[in-house]
């Protein structure tokens, strides 16, 4: 989803004041589609509450549902949603106190609180590892692998591509390191991974043949392989790489002293995710209704696409199992006690 200018200006200069004077959040408020979110509830004395996302996307459907059918102020809270245009955004936003709760990755929590930062994460969002990776129809034609080639296939068919990814060291860089070697290509050698930054850099360059496959999370992916020239290679959203099938990956997080300071308002933050994911996995449909509207900008056949990709990887429960965050550990390398990172009394404690 498009970030304006504007918007981003606004997101810094209100942690920028934040931090000088200790004032209250911006109720300056974004949804997906950049649609301004009622302010009705302000009226009704509710706790307000400012929450960061590191980008708009799937990955954060449970927090459009919460909005969407007024779980937050079921619990009494009037809660802003803010994207950051990035996870080290998100842990500033948070650190500086220009916002109480964060959403991104779960190993970037991991990794600023094993640097010494008391960032803990308290709620699950997505179970998968929510990036896909996309080929050109006629390469894949030419290599004879379609959809339903066993895995092992699919990634040795990325051997002498150009590989679109977001940066050097970033997650989808990551992942596509990860795949090559486990079949034994060398990713500095035996392909070309381009860094093309921003999302709308990518669909542009696969287009132009610039690169020749790509890695990257919903809907960047599905506008792909929806085009006439794209096909989805491997759909990790629905946990095609069993060796990370279950991958805790998108959660909710907060500075560990105010999630000491404040029980009662984390526990309704995680009441509201709790009933939204009870919601999204009961009435399928229902929740694609409501997220449509939050996607409203996104073309509907890429949509369809989109939810059914992402259906799967919706967290049911709140809590954030051992199993998920030890992927994290052997994925990332990064080896932090569970219990140092997550607090899960809060999902625990959902109805």
């Amino acid at each position: 989803m498009k970030i304006t200018k504007k918007f981003a200006f606004m997101l810094m200069s209100g942690i920028l004041l934040l931090s000088a004077c200790g004032n209250a959040p911006s109720k300056t408020n974004s949804l997906p589609n950049n649609t301004p979110v009622s302010s009705s509830s302000l009226s009704t004395k509710k706790e307000k509450v400012t929450l960061v996302q590191s980008t708009a996307g799937f990955l954060f459907s449970a927090i459009y549902v919460a909005k969407g059918k007024g779980f937050f102020e079921e619990e009494g809270l009037d809660v802003e949603v803010t994207i950051a245009g990035g996870s080290p955004k998100v842990i500033s936003a948070v650190a500086g106190g220009g916002a109480q709760i964060g959403a991104t990755g779960l190993s970037v929590v991991m990794d600023v609180n094993g640097k010494g930062q008391n960032i803990q994460a308290f709620a699950s969002l997505i179970n998968q590892y929510a990036s896909n990776i996309v080929i050109r129809k006629d390469v894949a034609a030419k290599l004879g692998i379609n959809e339903n080639s066993p895995i092992d296939q699919k990634i040795k068919a990325l051997k002498g591509l150009s590989i679109g990814i977001n940066t050097p060291g970033s997650g989808n860089d990551k992942l596509v390191r990860y795949l090559l070697k486990s079949q034994n290509i060398n990713p500095d050698k035996d392909v070309n991974l381009v860094p093309l930054g921003n999302a709308e850099a990518f669909f542009p360059a696969f287009a132009n043949n610039q690169i020749q496959a790509f890695c990257f999370s919903s809907p960047t992916s599905d506008t792909a392989a929806s085009s006439d020239i794209g096909m989805m290679l491997i759909n990790l959203s629905k946990g095609e790489v069993k060796e990370l099938d279950g991958f805790s990956h998108s959660v909710l997080l907060a500075k560990q002293d105010f999630i000491a300071k404040n029980p009662e308002l984390v526990q309704k933050i995680t009441n509201a995710i709790g009933k939204a994911e009870k919601y999204i996995a009961e009435d399928k449909m229902g929740a694609k209704e409501i997220l449509r509207k939050s996607f409203s900008d996104l073309d509907a056949k890429v949509f369809d696409v989109a939810f059914e990709n992402n259906y799967g990887a919706f967290a049911k429960k709140t809590a954030i199992t051992k199993k998920g965050y030890e992927m994290n550990v052997t994925f990332e390398g990064i080896d932090i006690p569970f219990d140092k990172v997550v607090v899960n009394k809060f999902a625990d404690a959902v109805k």
